[in-house]
């Protein structure tokens, strides 16, 4: 998996839905029969590294942007949070498909300038994705192809929430 920067990512062709998802029960079981196996061989430094690796994967928070950006409450909110417990931030803004990735991309990167600057004031870890398509779409692709996302910050109203049936809990900030 690619690591993300805290500089605005270039929109690449990625599919709207994850024909894989990563982490959850599975993967950790999977995980844990790797590490166990090298430990019955007499491998117990590669059983300790396998385990490491899957356990030095920090938890995330993920936060939409709206065509708006992330007012500068919520960034507050997020950066406060994720502090606290923890946890990296992950800011996704989807544009629409017909809108120039260019022009997204610039605007994206404007809307997410105060989320950066309060977290790199705080030292919390912060990536930005930028993906083009429906939004719910684009929330669970990327809730699924980034390992342990907790939860979704949105500003959504509660009706809208309830309709987007995502795969990882989801909580309106009210600006």
């Amino acid at each position: 998996m690619p690591k993300h920067t805290s500089k605005p990512a270039q929109h690449s062709s990625q599919p709207a839905i994850a024909l894989r998802q990563h982490g959850g029960w599975r993967e950790a079981m999977e995980t844990y029969g790797e590490a166990v196996s090298m430990a019955e061989a007499g491998e117990g430094d590669l059983a300790r590294d396998i385990l490491g690796h899957f356990h030095a994967e920090h938890r995330k928070i993920l936060v939409l942007a709206e065509s708006d950006g992330v007012p500068l409450s919520m960034a507050t909110y997020s950066v406060n949070l994720a502090e606290r417990l923890g946890f990296d931030l992950v800011l996704l803004s989807v544009g629409s498909t017909a809108r120039k990735a260019g022009d997204f991309a610039a605007q994206a990167g404007r809307g997410a300038e105060c989320l950066f600057e309060e977290a790199a004031r705080r030292g919390v870890p912060c990536a930005h994705i930028l993906r083009q398509g429906h939004r719910d779409e684009m929330l669970n692709a990327v809730s699924m192809e980034l390992r342990r996302v907790e939860f979704v910050i949105t500003r959504r109203p509660a009706a809208e929430r309830r309709q987007a049936a995502l795969m990882v809990p989801e909580f309106s900030f009210k600006c």
